[in-house]
């Protein structure tokens, strides 16, 4: 299994998240009749999201006890709604979150400049210490340059291992002021942390693992940066819950206004 630190050396290097030779590439290979070269960014969301939705259905009824009467309860055709999803769909989600975190801070930081972010009562001019109100701008530039960093490294693990990487689509970010921006982007970044959260127990390969997780931190440190400016403790629990995929569907699907 590839350790977070030679995944560090890989994406540095050029490679992809995980080694090619040897990796099952599932059923992503075309054989279960999806086009995924033609379906859309909405699209992918909804059969990958409905596909791990129901994998944890189908195990939380499992435990219970239940599995007859839950998969009853799915309804006829139901189970069949959303077709096998394999790990390269799931790197393509994610792909798809970091589309839209990339450009969500490319936008913002087109739109505004330095001075006014560390000048503002919403960001920098928060925090007394000189040292920590004159670094909100690069802070914020590193996480833009997170998110493209993930979507580079996505894209180019996705194509190694044969797949069609999701392309960015068109987005409508609704905030207006900074005060805005910072509720907003650490909802964005929220959502992204427990996606992976989510995603992540379904994954089948280790080292495909091992990477979703190296992002994952990442991101919960972008969510916690933003939630230090709001009212609320930044940290308020011991323990998280990943999102159901139908929750983070639900908060991307509008931000998304073409494909």
């Amino acid at each position: 299994m590839v350790d977070h630190e030679t995944i560090a050396e890989r994406v540095n290097a050029g490679k992809s998240f995980v080694d090619v030779e040897g990796f099952q590439f599932d059923n992503a290979d075309g054989t279960d009749d999806v086009n995924r070269e033609a379906e859309s960014t909405q699209d992918l969301l909804a059969r990958v999201g409905g596909y791990l939705n129901r994998r944890s259905f189908m195990g939380t009824a499992a435990k219970a006890g239940a599995g007859a009467v839950a998969l009853g309860s799915l309804g006829a055709g139901s189970a069949a709604a959303y077709d096998e999803a394999s790990d390269v769909d799931i790197l393509n989600f994610a792909l798809t979150l970091e589309h839209l975190e990339a450009a969500y801070y490319n936008q913002f930081l087109e739109e505004n400049d330095e001075f006014d972010i560390e000048a503002s009562e919403s960001l920098g001019a928060k925090f007394a210490d000189p040292q920590l109100q004159f670094s909100t701008w690069q802070e914020l530039v590193a996480i833009r340059d997170h998110e493209e960093a993930h979507v580079e490294a996505l894209t180019r693990t996705i194509n190694d291992l044969g797949g069609d990487p999701v392309e960015p689509a068109e987005y409508r970010f609704p905030y207006e002021g900074l005060d805005e921006f910072v509720e907003l982007s650490q909802r964005v970044e929220a959502v992204g942390t427990s996606a992976y959260a989510g995603a992540g127990p379904f994954i089948d390969n280790q080292d495909v693992v091992a990477a979703a997780l190296s992002i994952h931190s990442v991101e919960a440190r972008h969510t916690s940066f933003f939630g230090a400016y709001l009212p609320a403790s930044s940290m308020p629990n011991a323990f998280d819950p990943a999102r159901d995929m139908s929750q983070v569907v639900g908060i991307v699907s509008p931000l998304i206004v073409s494909e």
